[in-house]
């Protein structure tokens, strides 16, 4: 049985983030997430913003193995969403994606507790 809190963390690389400073900066962002972790149990979902020209200056296999190490470290971090963006995010774009993330472990907290306390798949109907 699930007894840890679901939350959803909302993180945007910031424009002057570099492919070549974008692993130290996400590990510092990601662990600074992780300390607010209330119990071992809590699970945490990010949604990760990133401009595509990081990503690109990255490739995909290099990306994939920095968000692999990163989740790896961090025993309450559930899964990364990475989201290429072709230019940074408003504030109130940010907030939208925020209440989109919010709604989506609502969803995944309901069918939790209608299964039991228990993480089931989603059967892709609904």
């Amino acid at each position: 049985m699930i007894q840890g809190q679901f939350r959803s963390t909302v993180l945007q690389i910031p424009a002057e983030v570099t492919p070549l400073k974008f692993r130290g900066y996400l590990r510092k962002e990601i662990q600074a997430v992780q300390a607010t972790a209330q119990s071992p149990e809590d699970i945490i979902v990010v949604r990760l913003f990133v401009l595509e020209k990081v990503l690109f200056g990255l490739g995909a296999r290099k990306v994939d193995s920095i968000l692999h190490g990163v989740v790896e470290k961090c025993p309450n971090i559930q899964r990364i969403e990475l989201e290429a963006l072709a230019r940074p995010l408003t504030a109130d774009e940010m907030q939208e994606a925020a209440a989109e993330a919010q709604a989506m472990l609502q969803t995944l907290s309901e069918r939790v507790m209608a299964s039991g306390g228990k993480l089931v798949a989603d059967s892709g109907r609904g």
